[in-house]
Formats: structure tokens, C-alpha cells, sequence
């Protein structure tokens, strides 16, 4: 059955990159352009009833589990992004969600893919997929990212450790830290001149487990063997040893 004019099988949204988004190479900031795609994404989810507020109505809420972006080009302040989002179908637990980025004039220059899980609010469990998207049609011949949501291997030989703490600022609305948080202490654990010399082409995470106000973090990294600079990733709590996330990051370098 099609879906209803009520609930679009895709959604697009523009911004305006700001000043405060940019990087020093007066890029966007990889988490900022997150930010949008995760905006574009609810804006769809409450067109189509499985939006913060549908869930909330009895004790559920969306969790990111997995996500990869590939990026060829990264407008810069004062450019227009198109976020075009749909979803792609489930799998076991998992909402599929998938997203393309373009310039204003519909060039795509990115993508990403990204896996959903509900949560009881109370009891943390996670829930069947299948009821929350009865009645919705997924898409699949649209321009979005070509890598898989694979598990990610943790560094078997981490070569650096950088630490960090976690402060109000990094909390949501369901007092855990932020997903976006995650990509930006990820992106600090590297040196300067790697930022300044080389841009993202494919940052993937895995999310583990949650973590809350004054938890004290170790994100511990590994080079892997590749053309261009490839590195594994894993966010550890140091109180428990507790693995939050892992994460893999290629770069390139600036032309």
C-alpha cells in the first residue's frame, strides 16, 4: 500500500553551514554535519509517526546503534547543504536509515548509513523493530553511502591513549552523552596537523554502551596498514573498563 501524502517516503532538508560549524580549514566540522543528518532524520521520523514524541508515549526512544558516513567534498561557511533521508528496511533489532548529502544545486557530495534501535525508557532493553515501522514502505534505489554497517574490529595494538571527562555540556535529553560527542572526542584524540593536513573520507562507529555525567574516558587508537591514514578506535570507562564504542576513521589527504 503507498504510503500517504502524510507520511513521505523521503525528506529533505537545507541549511545554511555557520561560522560555528566550520573547522579550522573553515570546513564543516564532520559532527556538525551529523547534527543536520540527525535533525533531517527526526524531522522524517515525526512525518511518519515514529518520532520522539510517538514513542514517548509509552516509555520508548530511538538510540543510534551503528553509523557510517563517506564524504568526497565538505562545503564550507556560508555554503548550502541539502540532507535528503529515507528509510531503508530493518534488520533484527535495527531501524535502517540512510542519507544523502548534496550542494544546493543537487550534487551529491556524501552519504551515510545509519542503524536504530528503541529502548525501554525504564528497563534500557532493547525492543522488536517490526512494530514500530508496520505500515511503512523502505526505499533502496536512492544515492546514499556504499559502506556496510559491519561491526567494527577494537585495536588489537592501540598505540596512543587520550582521556577525557564527561560534563553537563555532552548530556541529552535522556542524560546520557550525546552521539555527536562521541565523534568530536574521537576527532580530538587526533594531532593538529593531521586535521589540518588531511579531511574524513569514511568515519564508522559502533555504539556499545552508554555513558553518563563524570564518567572518566579512555579513547585508545591503532594505524592501520593502508594507502591513506586508516585508524581503529575504542572508548573505554575507566572506572569499570567498560567499552563504549569503536570506531574507524580514513583520511585523505588535502589536495
Amino acid at each position: 500500500m503507498p504510503l500517504s501524502l502524510s507520511k513521505p517516503e523521503t525528506r529533505e532538508d537545507e541549511y545554511l553551514v555557520s561560522f560555528y560549524e566550520a573547522d579550522a580549514k573553515n570546513r564543516i566540522f564532520l559532527p556538525s554535519l551529523w547534527k543536520y543528518l540527525q535533525e533531517t532524520a527526526w524531522n522524517h521520523a515525526n512525518q511518519i509517526g515514529i518520532g520522539y514524541s510517538d514513542l514517548a508515549q509509552n516509555d520508548y526512544f530511538w538510540v543510534l546503534s551503528r553509523l557510517a558516513i563517506e564524504m568526497n567534498e565538505y562545503p564550507g561557511w556560508g555554503e548550502k547543504v541539502v540532507v535528503k533521508t529515507w528509510l531503508l528496511g530493518s534488520s533484527r533489532l535495527f531501524a535502517l536509515r540512510d542519507f544523502s548529502i548534496m550542494k544546493e544545486e543537487g550534487r551529491v557530495i556524501g552519504g551515510a548509513k545509519s542503524a536504530w534501535v528503541v529502548l525501554n525508557l525504564k528497563t534500557r532493553k532493547p525492543q522488536r523493530i517490526e512494530p514500530f515501522l508496520k505500515g511503512l514502505s523502505p526505499l533502496s534505489d536512492q544515492d546514499g553511502a556504499e559502506t556496510r554497517l559491519n561491526k567494527l574490529p577494537a585495536p588489537s595494538h592501540p598505540g596512543s591513549e587520550t582521556f577525557f571527562t564527561v560534563h553537563y555540556s555532552d548530556l541529552d535529553m535522556h542524560q546520557h552523552v550525546n552521539n555527536a560527542r562521541y565523534i568530536e572526542w574521537i576527532l580530538d584524540s587526533y594531532p593538529f596537523e593531521m586535521n589540518q593536513t588531511h579531511h574524513i573520507t569514511t568515519f564508522e562507529i559502533n555504539f556499545l554502551a552508554e555513558s553518563n555525567f563524570g564518567d572518566e574516558l579512555s579513547i585508545q587508537s591503532e594505524q592501520q596498514k593502508d594507502s591513506n591514514p586508516a585508524f581503529l578506535h575504542t572508548m573505554i570507562r575507566k572506572e569499570d573498563g567498560r567499552e563504549l564504542c569503536r570506531a574507524r576513521v580514513r583520511w585523505k589527504k588535502v589536495e
